[in-house]
């Protein structure tokens, strides 16, 4: 059955395979799975998507109404897990300042409540629209995220690992490629679908070109919430974080009840 798929379609989804299987690899090999777990699991999802993928069209082709909706169930988790991977990075960047956290966390989680309610209620005219509801909010939020982290950053001079930096570039480019996959191109130009995949298809391999470029260095240090045992302490040690975002944290941490007074 896969052989009735173009040759370009097989040797990109091979060499998806593959990147995935090298960086996934590479992650366990240097021990990074111990600071990114949630990354760590979605690419072992793909992998495992893509096992079900063969699997379902080799022994039910590509009409079997069964396998169209297991491989949309698969789906759904795997946009799923690519959320929380992007929320792992985002608590990378922002977890050592508890009080913006405390934020952002509750954003993360409100978002994400309103993106499955809508899947829910869109649900009900087809399990293939619940899912693209669900992938088209969660990717969407995303690439949003993804962009006003690091435009958060650079304003306030927050320090970015390389590594997670590049882990915020492949996200939120695939992002807007599966945005503009389900959106544009599958709804609006159905005659170049064909066409679109290669491009989409390329654009993961790009994605994944890039995630493997950063992870493939020990990941560097020094982003994880530092232990302290007295208030002064905390603020003595972040001397590269500027003024305004010192007074922004303590202010949100008062807010949220997660930083002490400073006396």
């Amino acid at each position: 059955m896969l052989a009735q798929l173009p040759i370009s379609s097989l040797v990109t989804w091979g060499l998806a395979t593959l990147l995935t299987l090298i960086l996934l690899g590479r992650i366990v090999w240097l021990g990074q799975y111990r600071d990114y777990p949630l990354f760590t699991g979605y690419l072992a999802c793909n992998l495992l998507q893509t096992v079900v993928g063969v699997y379902l069209y080799r022994r039910y082709g590509f009409s079997s109404k069964s396998g169209f909706r297991i491989g949309w169930t698969t789906q759904a988790f795997v946009v799923v897990a690519r959320a929380l991977a992007a929320t792992e990075m985002c608590r990378h960047v922002l977890g050592k300042f508890r009080g913006i956290w405390a934020m952002a966390s509750r954003i993360l989680v409100i978002c994400g409540a309103l993106v499955f309610v809508a899947a829910m209620y869109f649900g009900r005219s087809g399990y293939k629209f619940a899912v693209m509801t669900l992938e088209i909010g969660l990717e969407s939020f995303i690439a949003t995220w993804v962009v006003g982290l690091f435009c958060f950053a650079r304003y306030y001079h927050v320090k970015i690992p390389e590594t997670i930096r590049m882990l915020g570039l492949g996200l939120g480019l695939h992002s807007v490629v599966k945005v503009l996959n389900d959106v544009v191109f599958e709804r609006l130009v159905k005659a170049y679908l064909i066409e679109w995949n290669y491009v989409a298809t390329s654009g993961f391999l790009a994605v994944l070109a890039i995630w493997v470029w950063g992870f493939w260095r020990p990941v560097e240090a020094g982003v994880s919430q530092p232990a302290t045992s007295a208030p002064n302490v905390y603020w003595e040690l972040m001397p590269q974080v500027n003024r305004r975002l010192l007074e922004l944290n303590e202010q949100l941490g008062q807010l949220w009840r997660t930083e002490p007074r400073r006396p």
